[in-house]
């Protein structure tokens, strides 16, 4: 993910400071998240998705090719915690089941499912590794898209 942060902004030929000013953070916040020492809240993950009009997946390296985003699109944090949860319900996981395999608690998962806070970047990335499931379509992203 991180290379494909430099390599976006470089082919925009826009610098950090260009990029921080865009999603309203200092540039050493961005400074941070490019070179992997901090972790990118969703929120501006998804921020960056919108800048460069490409997929969550192919920012993250799920996607090998960078996909045209056509509109901007927001992290539906409804159609989250239903597709979670009807992702667990499929798998015949229990909510402490998953949540073990992404490393957090279970009343995290319950939190998650019932609309009550948005998943961390962590844990999100964790779930798109553990069971490759595409970080967009998670989110409530739409595909309005072309190959590039």
């Amino acid at each position: 993910m991180l290379d494909k942060l430099k390599e976006l902004r470089e082919y925009e030929g826009l610098t950090q400071r260009e990029v921080a000013e865009k999603l309203h953070v200092k540039r050493s916040t961005y400074a941070g998240w490019e070179n992997g020492k901090d972790i990118i809240p969703l929120e501006r993950l998804n921020a960056l998705a919108n800048l460069y009009h490409t997929s969550l997946d192919y920012l993250i390296g799920n996607s090998p090719t960078k996909e045209q985003v056509l509109e901007i699109q927001k992290i539906n944090q409804q159609e989250f915690s239903q597709n979670l949860k009807k992702f667990r319900k499929e798998k015949h996981l229990t909510q402490e089941k998953l949540a073990e395999k992404l490393k957090t608690s279970q009343s995290n998962i319950h939190k998650y499912e019932n609309n009550k806070s948005l998943i961390t970047t962590t844990y999100a990335l964790e779930f798109t590794k553990q069971y490759h499931y595409s970080l967009d379509k998670l989110l409530g992203r739409k595909k309005t898209t072309s190959t590039k």
